[in-house]
């Protein structure tokens, strides 16, 4: 019972502290509430992630793998949330296949914005063009508005060398005013190929403004050097 209320304390602490951009100190509180042993499996999940998120990914596999293992009945939106996450996991440890297979295993029965999202950009990864069209399409026509989703489908269009459609896709996504720097870079890519250079630089200055973390699909080096390149062009 002493265990139950100290981790709700830290949880509480963890969660201010997030609201505040101080996402270290969040971590340490949540790593104290999951080492009362009483922290409910949606703490321990988000703290897995919170782990991934800032590079700690050995760390994240471990209590992920623990979790999944556990012999503690878990309800089955947290497994399969635990799921998604560890999922995520896998792709950044060099897992691809099977982060993917792990993602195909729970979607029939966890169908969110989310995992849209991480899946389809998988499947782009993954070099399977055709897949990741007509699974971004999907996810399109579940949420219309969810950025990461509006991104994978205008990528996977680019990639596919539909420059123009996937033109159309990025301004719908520009419109949300999106707040992660692939976005900007993607689009950026594509105004490129269109000759637009004016605002390819922009869009590129653009996506220097958000800070990428350990689960984004692109560096600040890299946008760096592509700003350098164009300019120079």
């Amino acid at each position: 019972m002493f265990g139950k209320f100290k981790s709700s304390i830290y949880v509480i602490k963890a969660n201010s502290a997030y609201q505040k951009g101080n996402t270290q100190e969040a971590i340490n509180w949540l790593e104290k509430a999951y080492k009362t042993g009483s922290a409910k499996p949606g703490i321990v999940i988000t703290f897995g992630y919170l782990l991934l998120k800032e590079g700690y990914l050995d760390e994240s596999l471990k209590i992920f793998k623990e979790q999944i293992n556990s012999t503690s009945k878990i309800k089955d939106n947290d497994m399969y949330s635990l799921k998604s996450n560890y999922a995520l996991a896998l792709w950044k440890n060099g897992e691809l296949d099977r982060a993917i297979a792990l993602y195909e295993d729970i979607f029939p029965n966890y169908k969110n914005t989310n995992v849209y999202g991480s899946l389809g950009y998988l499947y782009i990864l993954k070099g399977n063009l055709e897949k990741a069209l007509e699974f971004n399409q999907e996810a399109m026509e579940y949420n219309n508005t969810g950025g990461v989703i509006l991104d994978n489908l205008g990528q996977t269009y680019y990639m596919m060398g539909g420059y123009e459609k996937a033109d159309e896709i990025f301004q719908k996504l520009m419109a949300l005013s999106p707040k992660f720097p692939e976005a900007y870079y993607d689009y950026a890519l594509v105004l490129e190929k269109l000759g637009d250079k004016e605002h390819c630089i922009e869009n590129l200055k653009n996506a220097l403004n958000y800070k990428p973390n350990f689960l984004s699909g692109v560096t600040v080096e890299q946008i760096k050097d592509k700003l350098k390149q164009v300019e120079t062009e």
